[in-house]
């Protein structure tokens, strides 16, 4: 890694938008399928992935994309024996949505990820839709072959009416078999033909399997939490309701300020709607109103993993885009990508416990050139900058407490601040004074921006397309503006 250091000691409300609730066209839109017991082999279209790098001129540098079609969901995220898994809503056969089939992808720092053949596909008429994965140590389930634990996936089969069906693997998540041939293990519900998304996980107080299922939509929405003790026959315990849940829930319990005997639980939805409360195994009890988790146009369908080998929780979105894909613009292979990995904790603030995010350490590996210019005025760190290019970005700010506006120029984007806020096209995102600073950290793709304002208290998910030949970065101001540091990593690529 090289390092440019400049150093001069002498020189010394916000507002979020509403997140649209676009759904995708779902049981309407399903293809025609022969009916078949059986996983359709003709959706294994895998094979004809070997021809597609990832040398695109579009193609995500550090983020998750398939090598070929249509993503969208995370699914199934867990950790087992030294390998993080993604599973992923796949189109296999197209870059726009349809014939929904769970991708699967591996990695051991969820970074560099190696795709694998498509794990679960289209059977009996439906396809496969959300859904969550979980490692079954103590063969609750009654699958395990052998020494390695079986992992268990648990989907939406997507054909009117929905249901919750499994599947499970005997050889660390390469292959997948139907449970029961794909029949319910939680039936439909009676309150909506596409009640989806199951998060199923482990409570340890409680000795029991949650599984959290959102099966109605409106006013108010309804989330239907079940238990069981073998995985396969599943009780209703409650139902949680508030107008603004809809698909994809995950619940999670987080330290609060890193204290682990003081902890709560988090709820969220798709849109990234939440809120903080406790969880008894059975009941959720909020603890306020909800929040919102990301502030940009183009989060969704975020998911934890299961199982993870160390303390931290951590979160992957899907960054979606409906009509105006710009890889679809460029004629990429595949179409949307996945947001970067992040750490969630929840910490106090002057408004009540809140929720942090901030991108995993393990990008720290991708670091190559660094430029650092501390105390100076803007405009003699903005000259400072002048020599130093990059494409890829992870990039920290923090100004000294200003009334004055300023901007940050990367490589044709401006982000400008005003107002206790950075504003980005369409997004705005709060970041008052804290401590006499203000802070803000982004990370550059090829066709995104994500901003974490104060040490994650705010974050906004973008895609932004960067000028092509322009690497340049500038600040500018109206007035003085005193700058503490300016850290710019550039990264290397995750694909080989």
């Amino acid at each position: 890694m090289k390092l440019f250091r400049i150093i001069n000691i002498s020189i010394h409300n916000a507002c979020h938008k509403a997140i649209s609730r676009f759904v995708f066209i779902f049981a309407t839109t399903l293809f025609c399928l022969p009916s078949n017991a059986q996983q359709k082999q003709e959706f294994q279209t895998f094979e004809s992935y070997a021809d597609v790098g990832y040398n695109q001129e579009l193609r995500p540098q550090f983020h998750f994309t398939s090598l070929k079609g249509w993503n969208n969901d995370p699914n199934g995220l867990v950790w087992y024996d030294g390998e993080y898994h993604m599973f992923f809503q796949h189109n296999p056969m197209d870059v726009v949505w349809g014939n929904m089939t769970w991708g699967h992808a591996i990695s051991t720092d969820m970074l560099h990820w190696e795709q694998l053949p498509h794990a679960i596909l289209p059977y009996d008429g439906g396809t496969i839709f959300s859904g969550t994965a979980i490692v079954d140590h103590d063969n609750h389930l009654g699958m395990q072959s052998g020494e390695t634990k079986t992992m268990v996936s648990f989907f939406s089969f997507a054909k009117k009416p929905f249901y919750q069906a499994a599947a499970y693997s005997s050889d660390r998540g390469r292959t997948f078999n139907l449970y029961n041939e794909g029949e319910p293990v939680v039936p439909n519900q009676g309150f909506y033909h596409g009640e989806r998304d199951p998060k199923v996980f482990w409570h340890e107080e409680s000795g029991r399997w949650v599984m959290a299922l959102w099966v109605q939509r409106g006013e108010p929405g309804t989330v239907r939490f079940f238990t069981s003790e073998n995985l396969s026959d599943w009780e209703v315990a409650s139902d949680f309701r508030r107008d603004w849940l809809y698909e994809c829930i995950d619940l999670v319990e987080l330290a609060v300020d890193g204290d682990p005997k003081n902890k709560r639980w988090l709820i969220y939805d798709a849109s990234f709607d939440y809120e903080i409360g406790q969880f008894d195994g059975e009941v959720f009890t909020s603890d306020g109103s909800a929040l919102l988790g990301d502030l940009g146009q183009h989060y969704y369908a975020a998911q934890t993993f299961n199982d993870s080998p160390d303390d931290r929780t951590v979160i992957i979105g899907w960054m979606r885009i409906d009509n105006d894909s710009p890889f679809i613009a460029a004629g990429m292979p595949f179409n949307q990508q996945m947001g970067f990995p992040m750490t969630m904790e929840l910490r106090t603030t002057p408004e009540g416990i809140r929720l942090f995010r901030w991108p995993i350490d393990e990008i720290e590996s991708l670091y190559e050139d660094t430029i650092i210019i501390e105390e100076e005025q803007l405009s003699f760190a903005s000259n400072a900058l002048a020599d130093f290019e990059a494409e890829l970005v992870d990039l920290n700010i923090e100004v000294r407490a200003t009334t004055n506006e300023f901007s940050l120029h990367v490589r044709g984007l401006e982000i400008r601040y005003d107002d206790e806020a950075f504003h980005f096209g369409e997004t705005t995102l709060p970041a008052p004074v804290n401590k006499g600073v203000i802070k803000l950290r982004l990370l550059l793709d090829k066709a995104s921006l994500e901003m974490f304002a104060n040490e994650g208290a705010a974050v906004s998910t973008d895609y932004a397309v960067a000028a092509k030949d322009d690497h340049s970065f500038r600040l500018s101001a109206d007035g003085e503006v005193f700058v503490n540091r300016i850290t710019i990593n550039s990264l290397s690529s995750i694909w080989p």
